[in-house]
């Protein structure tokens, strides 16, 4: 039966005797008093949600002997008696939720010992009595987020030997008192995030050796011993996001060896120690992101045969060790983005046979010769995200995507007589107004209100060059907002004079002509 009438104040007559579940959404219900329904031995599941109860009266669900599940959420219920769940001796999940409840009675679950699943969260909890979980041996899920605790008392979960699931997130806990999770042996998911957490003292989670999944996300932990983790041997989740982490110490995973994921982004690590994660052969994720990471030692990700996501973007690299990746034959997706790269050694992706997408957006790539390599290996991959890597220098360049240029587009400036790209440039009065320059960047020219006064050339590969003596003459059209330059450069060709132990190379000088195109 589905009541959902925004003008029911009490409850309906002639609700069908055999009837197994009673919903009530959105109605003016704001009291249950008792003996406001028949008693109905087929009723197993009764919900009243987002309805302005404010009280329940002694005894209200006496007459529901077979009663398993009973939620009330979203209500105006400011507390509960002792009495209020009276004959509910079968219920096995019961859910209090979203209300302005600020205390529960040390005695509110006398009348509930067969309850499995208890949701308390959302509601203005500030304390629990120290003896308010004593009938429920049979609990294996409780729910306490979202409420207003700010301490625990040691015992309180003593009774709960078959707990699998608690959460306390987003209260406002500064600690947790010792000998909290000893009776908690069964204990399989835990959440702590959104608390005050700033410390956890070594020996806290020992006795948890059954957890797999364990919230620590935004909370003010700025330290963690090497033994904090040490006896949690079947953890595959561990969050610990949004912290005061600046360091992790060597050895702080040895006692997870089965982690599947583990996230340490939105810290303030400056770097990460050799060998951090080399006992974890099992893992899949590995975020590091929003950091402040600065170098990453070239064997850090040794042991990680498994890992398949890699987050290391939002932190302060400005450079990689060639091999970094080299053992990460799994890997297959890695983010890079909003770093301070400028290039990435050659090579580096060679072992990432299985890699599919790289993000490399957001860094200052200088898109030079060095950058040479990278770009042939988004060209011939098919990276979705290729496009994300924009140059940033050399100026005419700046915006482009790197995997669209040429290869002739990336040459470095050379060193006197290198015969590869020489460059002649003049100071400017002012900032150039005007730049322009062909499609494949061979040619560079800034111009002023005035004239024209910096040409940057890439000469052919020495070895393409004519012999020394001779001249290499070629014509361009420069494209610009301000219109197009036609330009003839002549370079001549001679022998530099070296000192007599090195090897002599031709070098050139050239006089270009510049001229209004039509």
């Amino acid at each position: 039966v589905f009541c959902a009438e925004g003008s029911l104040r009490d409850i309906p007559k002639g609700i069908p005797p055999n009837t197994t579940q009673l919903l009530f959404l959105q109605t003016a219900l704001d009291a249950l008093p008792s003996q406001a329904f028949a008693g109905s031995s087929t009723l197993r599941k009764l919900l009243f949600l987002d309805s302005p109860i404010l009280f329940l009266g002694e005894a209200v669900f006496e007459g529901f002997p077979n009663l398993q599940e009973l939620e009330i959420s979203s209500s105006k219920l400011s507390e509960l008696t002792s009495e209020a769940f009276l004959g509910l001796d079968k219920l096995s999940k019961l859910s209090i939720k979203f209300s302005p409840i600020e205390a529960l009675p040390e005695g509110l679950f006398k009348n509930t010992p067969g309850l499995e699943t208890l949701h308390l969260q959302g509601n203005r909890v500030r304390s629990l009595p120290p003896g308010l979980f004593c009938p429920l041996t049979r609990l294996q899920t409780l729910s306490l987020s979202q409420n207003c605790l700010a301490e625990l008392p040691a015992g309180v979960f003593e009774p709960l030997r078959l707990l699998r699931v608690l959460k306390l997130s987003n209260n406002r806990l500064p600690g947790l008192p010792d000998g909290l999770f000893p009776p908690l042996a069964m204990l399989e998911e835990l959440f702590l995030d959104g608390n005050a957490l700033a410390e956890l003292p070594a020996g806290l989670l020992s006795p948890l050796s059954h957890l797999k999944s364990l919230q620590l996300q935004h909370n003010a932990v700025a330290r963690l011993a090497p033994p904090t983790f040490a006896s949690l041997h079947s953890l595959a989740f561990l969050n610990l996001d949004d912290n005061r982490l600046a360091e992790l110490p060597a050895g702080l995973f040895q006692g997870t060896p089965r982690l599947l994921e583990l996230s340490v982004a939105q810290n303030r690590l400056q770097a990460v120690p050799e060998g951090l994660f080399g006992q974890l052969p099992d893992l899949l994720v590995l975020r590091l992101s929003h950091n402040h990471l600065r170098r990453l030692p070239a064997g850090l990700f040794q042991g990680l045969p498994a890992l398949g996501r890699l987050y290391l973007d939002h932190n302060n690299l400005s450079s990689l060790p060639g091999e970094v990746f080299a053992s990460l034959a799994s890997l297959e997706f890695l983010d890079l983005a909003h770093n301070r790269l400028l290039s990435l050694p050659e090579g580096i992706f060679d072992s990432n046979e299985v890699l599919f997408n790289v993000a490399l957006n957001g860094n200052p790539w200088s898109c030079d010769c060095h950058l040479a390599p990278l770009a042939a290996w988004l060209q011939y991959s098919d990276l979705p995200l290729n496009a994300q890597a924009v140059c940033s220098s050399p100026a005419h360049l700046r915006g482009r995507s790197l995997p669209g240029l040429q290869a002739q587009q990336l040459v470095c400036r050379g060193e006197p007589g290198s015969g590869r790209c020489r460059a002649e440039a003049h100071d400017l009065p002012g900032a150039a107004q005007c730049t322009y320059e062909d499609p494949s960047g061979a040619v560079h020219l800034e111009c002023d209100q005035g004239e024209c006064r910096q040409l940057s050339l890439c000469l052919p590969r020495a070895g393409d060059l004519p012999a020394p003596g001779q001249h290499f003459s070629r014509n361009w059209t420069l494209d610009s907002a301000c219109g197009k330059r036609r330009v003839r450069v002549t370079v001549s060709i001679e022998e530099e004079e070296r000192p007599q132990d090195a090897e002599a190379g031709p070098t050139g000088s050239a006089a270009p002509a510049i001229e209004d195109a039509a």
